[in-house]
């Protein structure tokens, strides 16, 4: 299975990520990645069974936080791999937002992960599709809980799943987030990479994603190269 994505997006890469994530989960073996040329392709092997078994999947909430079709998340926990990227504030919390999610994915399949859009109350804030600026429309959505906005669902979703394997190095001297890309390779090497610890031969080229405000949110911006 293959799709081209957007490197600067940080919702797209943590998506795949999390392709990654369940790659391994089906075989440990298996070699996921990027193939970067004129466009950035990312490449898995086929997951069309475990979509299927995550489309019908419950969202359930556990004393550390939450399990989706058998996966454990709880990677914004204060002992968690990425705490820094908790991006809900207010009266969100990691239940409501994934809910959220998880219920504006229903009707589609996971591998329409690039083009299912559907409104949700809360997101993850994480792919820049959808992320407004509340300065910008005058009014903060912690204040309107019940206003939807239009999102990629999936995108999201799938970035939980890859957080909870894959760490985010955040650059206190830059006030932002740096992941890597990495070549194919099995899930060790890649999770190395990505964070930018791995060999050379598998890391490609290193982004930095500044945070912004959203009302009470943070939300990533545009990367760029490091």
């Amino acid at each position: 299975m293959e799709w081209y994505i957007d490197p600067r997006n940080p919702g797209e890469v943590f998506a795949c990520a999390g392709l990654a994530h369940l790659a391994w989960r089906t075989n440990p073996e298996s070699n996921t990645g990027f193939e970067p040329s004129d466009r950035v392709r990312f490449v898995a092997p086929d997951l069309s069974s475990l979509f299927n078994s995550l489309a019908a999947a419950a969202l359930e909430e556990t004393e550390d936080g939450l399990r989706f079709d058998g996966i454990e998340l709880d990677w914004w926990r204060e002992w968690g791999l990425n705490s820094k990227l908790k991006s809900w504030a207010g009266q969100q919390s990691a239940t409501t937002v994934h809910r959220s999610l998880h219920t504006a994915s229903k009707g589609s399949r996971p591998y329409e992960w690039l083009t299912h859009v559907a409104p949700a109350i809360g997101r993850l804030n994480f792919d820049l599709k959808g992320i407004w600026n509340a300065l910008n429309m005058g009014w903060s959505l912690n204040e309107h809980n019940n206003a939807k906005m239009l999102c990629r669902p999936w995108v999201e979703l799938l970035a939980s799943i890859g957080l909870q394997a894959f760490p985010v190095e955040y650059e206190r001297s830059k006030s932002g987030f740096q992941y890597s890309l990495w070549h194919p390779a099995a899930l060790p090497c890649a999770v190395a990479a990505f964070g930018g610890h791995g060999p050379a031969i598998y890391s490609i080229i290193r982004y930095c994603s500044l945070t912004a405000k959203s009302g009470n949110n943070t939300v990533l911006c545009l990367a760029t190269p490091t």
